[in-house]
């Protein structure tokens, strides 16, 4: 049996943690990073433990052992390896131990999203700036800031925002800069 290693592996919406769950109950080691996150419902606001990257999960097994690899891929909630070429992409150990490391120490890690293009209307979602709408001018420093446009006082004010702070808006809403 071959040298084990690390796959990535892409599971149905939101059943990352049952998943999780069902390749330990097999004895298959796994891997899911989380953070913790504030959800805010009608009547309360809880921290929660969610998923660093949304529908992934990470599996140690060997890379010729056709016996587990199935197992993972019958496993309900699995929708499949992700592959190059037809082939299941092995991880670099380096980087999931890193990954696991700075999960373990409290590191405020965010999965970013694609900046939105150009033009977007988007609105800030947490920090000094929440609720305030602007519209997408460009993104800087490797996507992670965007640079919003806000009108106001028949003034375009230019501000820079983390991506990870901001959402696009569903409809093209009127940005007019207001809370």
């Amino acid at each position: 049996m071959g040298e084990k290693g690390w796959f990535a592996v892409y599971t149905r919406s939101r059943y990352e943690k049952k998943v999780r769950q069902l390749l330990e109950e097999q004895g298959i080691t796994c891997y899911l990073p989380e953070v913790a996150v504030w959800r805010q419902w009608s009547d309360r606001r809880k921290k929660v433990m969610m998923p660093l990257i949304p529908s992934y999960i990470f599996v140690n097994i060997a890379g010729d052992d056709h016996h587990t690899y199935y197992s993972v891929l019958n496993t309900p909630g699995v929708v499949r390896f992700i592959c190059f070429e037809g082939e299941a992409v092995r991880i670099p150990e380096r980087q999931v131990e890193t990954l696991k490391y700075l999960n373990s120490h409290g590191v405020d890690m965010r999965y970013l999203p694609e900046a939105p293009p150009p033009g977007t209307p988007v609105m800030v979602e947490r920090g000094s700036l929440k609720g305030l709408t602007g519209e997408t001018v460009r993104t800087k420093k490797n996507k992670q800031i965007l640079v919003l446009r806000i009108d106001c006082l028949d003034k375009c004010l230019m501000v820079d925002v983390p991506l990870s702070l901001v959402k696009p808006l569903k409809n093209k809403q009127t940005v007019d800069g207001n809370r």
